[in-house]
């Protein structure tokens, strides 16, 4: 541009005054509609595109050469129909027919093979076959609410002070758990928020940009976390949240959240854009820290729909054009990245809690997989680095535990698949060689991540202080990995029950580790007791259907047991469903000593245990399904009965002299499991212990 200015003052010094000519200005055309050039916004070139449509201006959307603009967009979409162009491919110039067709909610097809494509090859043949769509109007979002619901949604944000505030405490306290943002983006991000003027405020969401529009969403649940994670002695500042007597940070975040959910329910889902998934993302991980495990699954998997519907799981290259400038290609390719973040995220989130909870994963692993993010140093500019593999001497960053969980949680997706493909659990061949795999992966795990023979060198790095807690959770992350692998065949293999075990001691090693190292805010937050509350249910069932077996680890078992009720029990003051998993683990732990200690007259724990578990001619405990802890607790509501009636139980009485004493265990009816359980059921067997 600055080119072009100075020529003419160059021709002027060369030529006389009198030849001089008026410059002709370069008559460029325009392929936008002429309502999205009036405003200056983006446009699909379809007809009529998706920006009027949601305006409800499709009787304004028209072009201003309308022959020209259809014949080069047509001309285009057929040079790139034999290109794969991903979800930045050239959209073709629709007619209107299509385009409500599309809103019937029909996937943006990559060819010919789908309902939208095949209705593009209709009218393409023949225009006509099209009239049956000439009377359908497209219903518009009706605006007139919508501007008022959402200014009354973004006046619930507090101070810019206090924003800046709460969104410090996220980024080093919450974000490097999972990584779901970029910092630099997002600070880019509310510095335009923060910059909008009041008429542009007045008239949103409608004036605002797609990333704006769900923008407060986002920071909602930003502040709804980093209020979560307020340290005892926080900013005085914060007091004026609370606007009622009585009031915590928990019912401010509360709010919060159902604040940012509230603005995607409003928007609706037809316009989501990455920031969209990360908002439910980070939804999905306030409601687990609650203990909301069942609204966490239910949000992950909206959540997951939103990233398919914006592609994240396909091609994400967007096309670079020459016109571009170097400095807007870095930036893309950095969005590019942080795009492939999330889809990992959301990937592994997704196996983990299927794995954990019992329930079915919402991606298909035969889709393929998608290309992971480049492992590089953050750069202070992106505009002028692009992302390069770190090297050796760089410090690890939250992405580097990303990758390597992922590649520690890989293996779950094959654990699922030969759950289903062995349901008698006797192919134990196959469960060796994975075992074998797994333990290959560990191998070549980084030096800062290790347990043993671990390089503290970054440990003391500014920028790396969730180092430590990072290498908790992957050492529980690898554990849990052979803890799911053998709990199917605890009740059909000796072996795989030593594993198994072991595993979940390891579990709960880390989980204590974590525990110790984390503050007393973060050790409330139930997510801490999801893994403990699988291994000590698994761990226990063990020893009481087999306590002549793994004798060494009983010492070992014994004392995490302990350890998780008091870890339960800090956690109960702010969890209910904490509470109702530290009422079940107390009821475990009297049928654990009544399977290890002899009872007068008895001469060993196994021959006491053996006297409780013939309960029938030749029984055996293949016919028990496998323990799902974490499912029978959310799903059948998995407590012991007479809650309201409560006694704390003294089990120093139920031990005495070292002989275990059934009249002190079972003065109330506190020690039975709810009904209501399949006779097949492990909690359905403990029921029937005692008889």
């Amino acid at each position: 541009m600055a080119e072009d200015k100075t020529a003419p003052q160059r021709d002027q010094t060369s030529r006389p005054c009198g030849s001089l000519k008026p410059r002709r200005r370069r008559n460029r055309k325009v392929f936008s509609c002429t309502e999205c050039s009036r405003r200056k916004q983006k446009c699909d070139r379809s007809f009529p595109c998706s920006t009027c449509i949601f305006r409800n201006k499709q009787s304004a959307c028209h072009y201003e050469d309308e022959s020209a603009t259809k014949q080069k967009l047509l001309e285009e979409s057929t040079n790139a129909s034999s290109n794969d162009g991903g979800s930045f491919g050239v959209i073709r110039l629709e007619p209107e027919s299509i385009a409500q067709v599309s809103a019937f909610g029909f996937a943006k097809p990559n060819g010919n093979n789908t309902t939208l494509g095949i209705f593009r090859k209709i009218w393409g043949h023949n225009l006509d076959s099209c009239s049956f769509l000439s009377k359908f109007t497209l219903t518009a979002i009706d605006n007139s609410g919508i501007r008022e619901k959402y200014k009354s949604l973004i006046r619930l944000l507090p101070s810019k002070l206090i924003v800046g505030h709460l969104v410090k405490t996220f980024f080093c306290e919450v974000n490097h758990q999972y990584y779901p943002l970029d910092e630099g983006i997002f600070q880019d991000h509310l510095k335009d928020w923060n910059n909008l003027s009041f008429s542009t405020l007045n008239s949103a969401p409608l004036e605002l940009s797609g990333n704006m529009q769900f923008f407060p969403a986002l920071l909602f649940q930003c502040l709804a976390l980093a209020l979560q994670f307020q340290p005892l002695e926080y900013e005085p500042g914060l007091e004026s949240l609370k606007y009622a007597v009585g009031m915590s940070f928990d019912d401010v975040a509360s709010e919060y959240s159902q604040s940012g959910v509230s603005v995607m329910a409003l928007l609706g889902k037809r316009h989501a854009t990455l920031i969209t998934v990360q908002a439910g993302f980070l939804r999905t991980a306030f409601l687990k820290n609650y203990g909301m495990v069942p609204e966490s699954w239910h949000s992950l998997s909206q959540t997951i729909r939103d990233a398919q519907e914006i592609g994240l799981q396909g091609s994400m290259t967007e096309c670079e054009q020459p016109s571009e400038k170097s400095e807007d290609i870095l930036e893309n390719r950095w969005l590019e990245q942080l795009r492939r973040r999330v889809w990992l995220i959301l990937s592994w989130w997704d196996i983990d809690m299927a794995m954990l909870l019992g329930r079915p994963t919402i991606m298909d692993r035969r889709d393929g997989k998608t290309p992971f993010p480049i492992d590089s140093p953050i750069p202070k500019n992106r505009r002028e680095v692009a992302p390069v593999p770190r090297t050796v001497s760089d410090p690890p960053t939250p992405l580097s535990t990303l990758l390597w969980t992922s590649e520690l949680s890989a293996p779950l997706w094959d654990i699922s698949i030969l759950e289903k493909e062995d349901p008698h659990r006797v192919d134990f061949a196959k469960v060796e060689k994975m075992h074998r795999q797994i333990n290959q992966i560990s191998l070549y795990c980084p030096p800062y991540f290790r347990t043993h023979n671990l390089d503290t060198t970054f440990d003391d790095h500014p920028d790396c202080h969730w180092l430590p807690h990072a290498r908790s959770n992957l050492q529980g992350n690898a554990a849990f990995t052979l803890m799911a692998l053998h709990r199917p065949y605890i009740f059909t293999n000796s072996s795989s029950r030593n594993l198994a075990l072991k595993a979940g001691l390891e579990v709960l090693d880390a989980q204590q580790t974590l525990f110790n190292l984390l503050a007393s805010t973060r050790c409330k937050m139930f997510c801490l007791g999801l893994r403990t509350f699988d291994a000590i249910i698994l761990i226990a069932t063990i020893y009481i259907l087999y306590p002549s077996e793994n004798k060494d680890e009983l010492g070992d078992s014994l004392q995490h047991f302990e350890w998780a009720m008091e870890r339960f029990n800090v956690m109960g003051d702010r969890h209910a469903m904490a509470k109702a998993a530290l009422g079940v683990l107390k009821a475990v732990h009297v049928r654990l000593k009544k399977a290890l200690l002899p009872t007068p007259g008895s001469a060993s724990a196994s021959e006491s245990s053996s006297s409780s578990v013939s309960m029938t001619p030749n029984f055996g405990f293949s016919a028990i399904a496998p323990p799902q802890p974490i499912k029978d607790l959310l799903n059948n509501d998995l407590s012991t009965i007479s809650e309201e009636n409560f006694v704390e139980p003294q089990l120093a009485n139920i031990v005495r002299d070292g002989l275990y004493n059934p009249d002190a265990a079972y003065e109330t009816e506190m020690w039975q499991f709810n009904s209501g359980f399949c006779n097949d059921r492990f909690r359905g067997y403990m029921n029937d212990y005692n008889s």
